[in-house]
């Protein structure tokens, strides 16, 4: 299998260059914005393999990017990046059909497994979430 094409979106900018920095090595990023309209457009431009959607964005939250996104024809796989612990929003992103959840403080040590299993048709919830 070739590069996977992934999209980032978060509101915060070094998280973001953080995010394209390390995932460049074993992944091609093709789209980095900081909203959720900006990711739902980006998607439908790129069609990105996966998209990383912060949860709490300006413009258009990542829960209802992720809702737009499910509809596209060729939707990418979504794994939300957030602080968010709350069961609420973990039983939420997993009902719109996301593949994934990664704690933001845990982003180095947990993303690359969860792009990985993700990818491979798997799916990945923080261990911190119980």
């Amino acid at each position: 299998m070739g590069r996977s094409r992934i999209l980032i979106a978060d509101d915060h900018a070094d998280t973001r260059e953080q995010l394209a920095r390390m995932l460049a090595p074993e992944h091609d990023v093709v789209a980095v914005v900081g909203d959720g309209k900006a990711a739902v457009e980006a998607a439908a431009q790129l069609a990105p393999d996966l998209a990383l959607l912060d949860i709490s964005m300006p413009v258009m939250s990542g829960i209802a990017a992720a809702r737009r996104l499910r509809n596209c024809p060729h939707a990418p796989k979504v794994v939300f990046i957030t602080c968010h612990t709350d069961a609420a929003y973990v039983e939420e992103a997993f009902r719109l059909g996301a593949a994934g959840y990664v704690l933001k403080p845990n982003l180095v040590s947990e993303l690359p497994d969860a792009i990985r299993k993700v990818l491979a048709g798997s799916s990945y919830r923080s261990p911190r979430l119980g």
